[in-house]
């Protein structure tokens, strides 16, 4: 693809985001002449991203289910006080995964004899309209339609953060199969005393397994040492030999209860900067998936109108979801939040759950979750304070 070459679409970010757009373009629009710019050396980072099998609407499967890793047929909660095994099928998609498709994608020619997507990775470039973009070394690129996938660090200033869901996760090389065929989504001790915190794992196959500490809390920081004492405290418990430690991942999200801020006349934003992504949850993938299928579908200059429309119809799901954070870390005590979540797993079906992580939940679903909120542990007043400008962390 050369500077004489026609564009459709410039994809700003080699992530979850751009990659799943690239993928969902290929299928809709097969003739379509595709630029990913990744300002790192490499696409995708180094993530997994775990979804519900029902979070992917039906019309996405074609092009998205090759890109699938690892498929459960349901995953577990523990909590004190309530075990409960979830029949919702559960899947991940990985870094190395997403990264590998990604680029067999630029292998495959047209036929016409030109390549459909090309990767610029290690490149800078600037947003300059939502048809424009310019690269480091000042050249310039005019497509139809530029869509900015770079997530949290397109947003317009800090956001507005209720808490912080932050993680540490190894994966290691087990001498054995995990003693749980399916995962565990969250293993909550009942040491509560640092706030939310839990385990989670992801059995990958006979000699693969991801521990990861999450923790819910009102900093964006996570306890490096907490988090090793209770991977290895789940490594003694199973008696499994980890022969060694593949690789490790972190991260910070911010659990936001403001809608992300845009500038007018901005290019179209995907991912978090976009607000494409379950606030409540952290999970990426339902709304990812849902942008890409929308702007792939869409004619370049409907983009902006279609993913406007769509957004639109979703704006009550996206405040409820918003105030669910504002919730949990302002009228509820650090060390009473696990109960909020062993309450969601208590109460609500599977079918509910189900709606609530795909962000298809309904009105009376989000009665459901709230009638009985919260079980304790009350801040009223910081509660009602979080309502009015002031400072601290997350309220500026």
């Amino acid at each position: 693809m050369t500077g004489s070459d026609p564009v459709d679409h410039v994809l700003v970010g080699g992530g979850l985001q751009g990659c799943l757009l690239a993928h969902a373009i290929a299928h809709h629009r097969p003739d379509a002449r595709v630029l990913i710019v990744e300002r790192e050396s490499d696409l995708c980072g180094n993530h997994t991203w775990s979804f519900h099998e029902s979070d992917i609407a039906e019309q996405a499967r074609a092009w998205f289910d090759p890109l699938v890793d690892h498929r459960w047929p349901g995953y577990h909660v523990r909590f004190p006080g309530l075990s409960r095994r979830v029949g919702i099928p559960y899947a991940t998609i990985s870094s190395a995964g997403l990264r590998q498709a990604t680029r067999r994608l630029a292998m495959v020619g047209r036929p016409d004899g030109r390549v459909g997507l090309v990767i610029r990775s290690g490149e800078s470039c600037e947003i300059v309209s939502p048809t424009r973009v310019r690269f480091g070394d000042g050249a310039s690129l005019e497509a139809a339609a530029v869509i900015d996938c770079r997530g949290l660090a397109t947003a317009s200033g800090p956001p507005q953060a209720a808490g912080y869901q932050s993680f540490i996760g190894h994966e290691f090389r087990i001498g054995r199969g995990w003693p749980v065929a399916e995962p565990t989504v969250m293993d909550v001790r009942e040491d509560q005393a640092c706030g939310f915190e839990f385990l989670y794992e992801l059995p990958l196959g006979r000699d693969r397994v991801l521990l990861e500490y999450t923790r819910f809390g009102d900093e964006p920081s996570c306890d490096e040492e907490r988090a090793e004492s209770l991977i290895a405290a789940r490594l003694a418990e199973t008696g499994v030999d980890a022969d060694e430690r593949v690789r490790t991942e972190r991260g910070c999200l911010p659990m936001p209860y403001g809608a992300p801020a845009r500038t007018p006349g901005a290019s179209i934003a995907g991912g978090y900067a976009g607000g494409w992504y379950h606030a409540a949850t952290g999970y990426s993938m339902p709304l990812a998936v849902r942008f890409a299928d929308i702007v792939a579908r869409a004619a370049p200059e409907r983009i902006a109108e279609d993913i406007a429309a769509a957004a639109a119809g979703d704006s009550l799901r996206r405040g409820f979801a918003r105030f669910l954070n504002r919730l949990l870390f302002r009228l509820v005590t650090p060390r009473d939040r696990w109960k909020i979540f062993r309450r969601f797993y208590r109460v609500l079906s599977e079918e509910r759950i189900a709606r609530f992580y795909a962000h298809r939940f309904t009105i009376t679903d989000a009665a459901r979750i709230l009638v009985g909120w919260p079980p304790g542990g009350l801040a009223p007043i910081r509660f009602a304070r979080s309502f009015f400008p002031q400072e601290g962390p997350g309220l500026t």
